[in-house]
């Protein structure tokens, strides 16, 4: 080889490297990424690499911050032995530092009897749970979790 080949070769792969990157980088693709790992730490109760997700400010209308939304998560997912939790039909929009993932919550798994009042819960929801994104730095996968909603949940004070 010489070194006009390698000099090529070695630009090429940076040209593709740069092209995997700027598709993997885009906000709707980080975001929507963001949102399934969420859920699979959720799944897996992986209470570590769900706090990572979720912002300091992170506030909802059912009155939790960070700390109590994952200490109200820590409790209702332990009903469970086995859990899955997906996201079906996710819609992303971004705009500039922020972006939504709107999508479906489906829970299956097997736990006790509160478990089973829980799935039934989200399975039944009719409107798309939203989670609100926001960037944290000039790193564009730097996102957090600011909010989660969804209209026909109800979730008591203090529950």
């Amino acid at each position: 080889m010489t070194i006009k080949t390698i000099a090529a070769t070695a630009g090429l792969a940076a040209v593709v490297i740069l092209l995997f990157c700027l598709r993997l980088w885009q906000p709707e693709r980080q975001i929507l990424k963001h949102n399934e790992h969420l859920l699979k730490a959720a799944s897996n109760r992986n209470w570590t690499r769900l706090a990572a997700f979720i912002d300091e400010k992170y506030s909802d209308r059912w009155g939790h911050d960070k700390a109590s939304a994952l200490s109200d998560s820590r409790e209702v997912l332990a009903q469970f032995f086995v859990l899955d939790l997906t996201g079906e039909s996710p819609e992303c929009s971004a705009n500039g530092l922020t972006g939504t993932v709107s999508c479906h919550l489906k829970m299956s798994g097997r736990g006790s009897p509160l478990a089973d009042a829980a799935m039934n819960e989200i399975n039944g929801l009719q409107p798309p749970f939203t989670f609100q994104w926001t960037r944290q730095s000039w790193k564009p996968w730097d996102w957090k979790l600011t909010r989660v909603d969804n209209s026909q949940l109800n979730i008591p004070q203090g529950l």
